[in-house]
């Protein structure tokens, strides 16, 4: 169903930019890219509470660690009105951690009615394995503006962004445990700028950077953590290079 609303969304996006005026012939085309991904440091934190008739637990819990450069690839269908062009993008990206993280987890119950969570049923503060990998897979509607007259020695500047949603997922093993690899649908949104150069009547090369943003997963890390949930921001900036074919 969130796959369903995000889909929905970025295709009216779509729809309603290509429905702007144009003063060329609308082209279509199709563009393939990709580059390299650099992850802005995580905060990987959150808590988790659940509860039988009688007895509430708490789970907290917190994943420090670096990730490495990663990659982005990912394909473009879209529509060249002269100045402006919309497409919807497809895309996927990709980030491992480092090979140590520092693990905080606290489990403790308490009375339902108090939630006071006096009792401590387990505690971890320490520095662990890790062997994490971050991706996101989203679909965005974008609409990109080129700078036709500020063309020099062929290259032509353009801005743009767009929004859509991706679905963000956190595995692999941490103190050479695997965790539960859980994914989360969320709102997606991106900025960039770059330069066309022309291959051909009908083909370009471009290159761009590219901010990226899907912020709100909560994941749920498992086994061996207590159902501890924690939230995961996918916040990176990417350097692209692609080649778009008019169709």
């Amino acid at each position: 169903m969130k796959f369903r609303r995000l889909l929905l969304t970025s295709t009216a996006a779509a729809a309603l930019a290509m429905a702007a005026p144009a003063a060329h012939a609308a082209t279509p085309y199709a563009s393939i890219f990709g580059g390299a991904s650099f992850l802005q440091k995580p905060k990987l934190a959150g808590t988790r509470v659940t509860h039988t008739t009688t007895t509430a637990f708490q789970t907290k819990a917190s994943i420090d660690t670096a990730f490495k450069t990663g990659y982005v690839i990912g394909t473009g269908w879209g529509i060249d009105w002269g100045s402006l062009r919309t497409e919807l993008e497809l895309a996927g990206r990709e980030n491992n951690s480092g090979k140590s993280a520092h693990l905080v987890t606290h489990y403790a119950a308490g009375p339902v009615a108090k939630h006071s969570f006096t009792t401590t049923l387990a505690n971890r503060d320490a520095t662990v394995t890790s062997d994490l990998a971050l991706r996101a897979y989203s679909l965005m509607a974008n609409a990109w503006f080129d700078f036709h007259d500020m063309s020099i020695g062929g290259l032509t500047p353009y801005v743009g962004g767009g929004i859509g949603g991706a679905d963000v997922q956190l595995g692999g093993k941490l103190n050479s445990a695997k965790i539960y690899d859980k994914n989360q649908f969320t709102f997606a949104w991106q900025v960039g700028a770059g330069v066309n150069m022309p291959l051909s009547a009908h083909s370009k090369l471009f290159a761009d950077y590219r901010y990226f943003s899907a912020h709100g997963a909560q994941l749920t890390i498992e086994p061996g953590y207590h159902g501890a949930t924690v939230g995961v921001p996918f916040e990176a900036s990417s350097v692209l290079v692609g080649i778009r074919l008019d169709l």
